[in-house]
């Protein structure tokens, strides 16, 4: 059974704070928390063709034309920062948690840091396993755990099969989901 998707997008060729790039996850981690206190005057999206991308560090921008259908449809608990050197894009961020399964999917953590309580790097994202195997409540959702390795550290982005539907018709540019299962074929 199909629970929910997984929003993936492109790269948009950019950072949104390189000056992170390769510290330790102690020095980044308000970083990673909270992207939208780093938007500054100077940042600028190189590749502006993707209406849904993300920068190296993790990031996700979405065009003036995503925000909108996410209004249009009333999606809640999302906020919009806007870019301030481009008006029509803006960093995403998803309020609402759901819970990942990291024994399910044998999630590893590395690189335990003592000073912040927080792991340095964090591989085995996908195929995304979910503690509770129902589907997904309208909405979209962030996992309680951010993949990937110090500034770049980010959660996985999920939405409902409804609002998916509805997603693929607008065929944002740069935007492409991958299902989440109850169940996949390597589980017994």
């Amino acid at each position: 059974m199909i629970l929910g998707y997984y929003l993936q997008g492109q790269d948009n060729d950019s950072f949104l704070n390189s000056n992170l790039y390769e510290k330790n996850i102690s020095d980044c981690l308000g970083f990673v928390k909270n992207r939208e206190k780093y938007i500054t005057q100077d940042f600028k999206i190189k590749q502006t063709k993707y209406e849904f991308s993300y920068t190296y560090d993790g990031a996700l921008i979405v065009s003036q034309r995503f925000k909108e259908f996410c209004k249009n449809n009333k999606l809640k608990e999302i906020e919009f920062y806007p870019l301030k050197n481009q008006q029509d894009y803006y960093l995403l961020k998803v309020k609402k948690i759901i819970d990942f399964d990291v024994d399910r999917r044998n999630t590893q953590f590395l690189e335990f840091n003592e000073s912040c309580n927080e792991y340095n790097e964090v591989v085995g994202a996908t195929p995304i396993c979910l503690k509770e195997n129902r589907q997904l409540d309208i909405g979209f959702y962030r996992t309680n755990i951010e993949f990937g390795r110090g500034h770049a550290k980010s959660p996985l982005i999920l939405v409902d099969p409804k609002t998916f539907n509805l997603i693929k018709k607008e065929k944002f540019k740069g935007l492409y989901g991958e299902a989440v299962l109850d169940k996949y074929d390597w589980e017994e």
